[in-house]
């Protein structure tokens, strides 16, 4: 293990800033601007700069060991679905969110109406 100023680099390091630079190519390639800051770091950032505003990106690790970028609240991608990312976080492509229904709300509200 090597270490860059007060940071320490780890093969999962070196893994996060390798998926981060691979999403920023694809995303570069879309035309859209993109930059990675704190590489050297345990936790490299990647910025997207969209038509209204700056995303940051990063590489989270789930219990069962799998990679998957994050953004805003609800924006997921495997590491793996690096052109899915792209297309989501350039705005060409819905990302997989999350429902934003409260499925209580939902159903007191079509029992109120039920009755």
């Amino acid at each position: 293990m090597s270490e860059i100023g007060h940071f320490p680099l780890t093969e999962q390091t070196s893994d996060r800033t390798a998926h981060l630079s691979r999403l920023a190519d694809a995303i570069r390639s879309l035309g859209v601007t993109a930059l990675i800051a704190l590489s050297a770091t345990s936790h490299p950032v990647l910025y997207v700069r969209t038509r209204t505003r700056l995303v940051p990106v990063v590489v989270v690790e789930d219990i069962a060991g799998n990679q998957w970028f994050i953004w805003g609240r609800t924006g997921t991608a495997h590491v793996s679905q690096v052109n899915h990312a792209a297309a989501a976080l350039c705005g060409l492509d819905r990302a997989v969110t999350r429902s934003r229904v409260n499925p209580v709300a939902a159903r007191r509200a079509a029992l109120r109406e039920a009755a």
